[in-house]
């Protein structure tokens, strides 16, 4: 990969950034997004955070071959720590487990306010992602999958909202399905249901029928037609 060109999984998180925005790409490994987002003019400037020294130090490399210092910061650093709210607009949180995104967010109240976006993307427990975004505020604007390879991937992007985190969590099926489009994720949404029909078979054959049952209902809600957010 190169500054030129994204695979479709960043691709599809680019897309979601707003132009104008600054933004941070937390776990930025290579810094591959914020260059292109700032080679490109999307973004004016960007932050690129990581944990681990070693991809730190491969993104500065990768950011000074662009000859993009002067606009986009790498730090070392857990989470959002290094960040200062005022220094951001739109926050990249890919690649990570649904709860490591979770606590991510948990440890930054500050992102409780409907100016900045979020753009997530859990590489596992997707569900308890959307769980903590409906529960504590915060409402998925767009979602999307993407498949690249062999490998399907979740993309959202989300705001603090509660009132409208609220309405989303009503769907019986929101945890699962968060703000999908049926017609435009069926690939995905079959996945998701042939998983929840096989651990109810699991429950019916353990004795366990009720729960087996609202299973069985909850996989049923993935295609009702009327999504999350209408």
């Amino acid at each position: 990969m190169n500054s030129k060109k994204l695979d479709k999984r960043l691709s599809l998180i680019a897309s979601l950034v707003r132009s104008g925005s600054r933004m941070v790409d937390v776990g930025t490994d290579h810094a591959h997004l914020p260059v292109w987002l700032v080679n490109n003019g999307v973004c004016p400037l960007a932050i690129a955070t990581d944990i681990r020294p070693a991809p730190a130090d491969k993104a500065a490399q990768n950011i000074l071959a662009a000859e993009l210092g002067d606009s986009i910061d790498v730090r070392l650093g857990d989470g959002l720590s290094t960040v200062n709210p005022m220094e951001v607009d739109d926050i990249v949180i890919a690649g990570m487990g649904g709860e490591t995104i979770a606590e991510i967010i948990k440890a930054s109240p500050w992102t409780k306010d409907g100016r900045y976006r979020l753009i997530l993307q859990p590489m596992t427990k997707p569900a308890a992602l959307h769980e903590f975004l409906f529960y504590n505020g915060y409402t998925i604007i767009k979602e999307q999958t993407v498949e690249d390879g062999n490998r399907g991937y979740l993309v959202m992007a989300a705001r603090y909202d509660p009132p409208a985190a609220t309405k989303q969590l009503q769907h019986p099926a929101s945890i699962i399905r968060g703000a999908l489009d049926i017609n435009h994720n069926l690939k995905y949404l079959e996945k998701q249901r042939k998983r929840l029909m096989n651990e109810a078979g699991a429950l019916k054959r353990a004795g366990h029928e009720d729960k087996a049952e609202k299973l069985e209902r909850l996989a049923e809600e993935l295609f009702k037609s009327d999504t999350v957010l209408k």
